[in-house]
């Protein structure tokens, strides 16, 4: 029997297709949450050792910890739209409030995904998922709004950055100090980014009666905060080189990464306003924290081998 064509498919083909559209964009808009899934990854090959990692579990946590950052910045941005605006921020599917409802089951059904796949890891992955979860609530949420609150927004961010990077060895149930330090590497990363970006959304922030660091502290002492916490990392390598193990040369490769974040950071004193510069010097920090955690590893591995 010969198939039959109505006019109704063209229709439902065309909305498929712009769902689709829509869907790819939001993806695109929000690339910087790979930084969620290479701090898990991280984490996950540091906590399995000199043990060849399960792949099939690695793929599974990537994913989920992908969504689940993807899913909390969408959801941010939906309670978001008149501060992100002010601010120029380059959301073109929230801009136009006409996909909202597109963009809220998505947001839904990206936390759904990413949930699911944690619990078929096992269920210790699966709670700090729901916790992951639960930050991403209370700070968005506009009757509680972390963010706007002095200092609170940076904890709770970070503090979803330890957890998300934590999963890799809740994944492979293997939380040692170690582990705990690679996460603490991206929770830090945290106490340098976010007031970085900050500094680029002050306008609209002020508009928005938030008081982030820079607002509140001022530009020099915000970098004094973002030098502290490279300083931090930089205390964690030689913690775990003295006292966990650290082979030489994952201590040095760690150093000579918190040194390169010290320099890019340095070039931004006199450059912050301009957001290119101020972009391309975050994009670099969440690469050198993933560096920074692949030299932990080679400092494992080397005192084995």
């Amino acid at each position: 029997m010969a198939l039959v064509f109505k006019p109704s498919d063209s229709g439902l083909a065309m909305r498929f297709i712009l769902s689709f559209s829509t869907l790819f964009a939001i993806m695109k808009s929000r690339t910087l949450v790979y930084a969620f899934a290479l701090a898990t990854m991280g984490t996950f090959l540091i906590s399995s050792g000199i043990k060849v990692p399960d792949f099939f579990v690695l793929a599974r946590l990537t994913v989920s910890v992908y969504f689940l950052a993807l899913a909390t910045y969408l959801y941010n941005d939906l309670t978001d739209y008149d501060v992100d605006k002010v601010n120029s921020r380059d959301n073109n599917y929230s801009s136009k409030r006409t996909n909202y409802k597109q963009i809220l089951y998505s947001t839904i059904g990206f936390f759904a995904l990413s949930i699911s796949l944690a619990f078929s890891i096992n269920v210790q992955t699966g709670i700090a998922a729901l916790t992951f979860l639960g930050l991403a609530i209370v700070y968005s949420h506009p009757k509680i709004h972390l963010k706007d609150m002095f200092v609170i927004k940076t904890i709770v961010t970070a503090a979803g950055g330890f957890i998300a990077a934590l999963m890799g060895a809740l994944a492979v149930q293997n939380v040692s100090y170690v582990g705990i330090s690679a996460s603490l590497m991206f929770f830090l990363m945290y106490f340098i980014n976010g007031p970085l970006g900050d500094m680029g959304d002050i306008s609209g922030d002020k508009k928005g009666g938030r008081r982030t660091i820079p607002i509140v502290l001022g530009i020099q002492k915000t970098f004094g905060i973002i030098f502290a916490s490279v300083a931090a990392m930089a205390m964690i390598l030689v913690a775990n080189y003295y006292f966990f193990e650290l082979n030489v040369l994952g201590f040095s490769l760690g150093l000579a990464v918190c040194a390169y974040v010290a320099f890019r950071i340095k070039k931004l004193l006199v450059q912050y306003e301009n957001k290119k510069v101020m972009s391309k010097t975050r994009t670099a920090v969440r690469f050198s924290v993933f560096a920074v955690q692949l030299s932990m590893l080679v400092g494992m591995v080397s005192n084995i081998v």
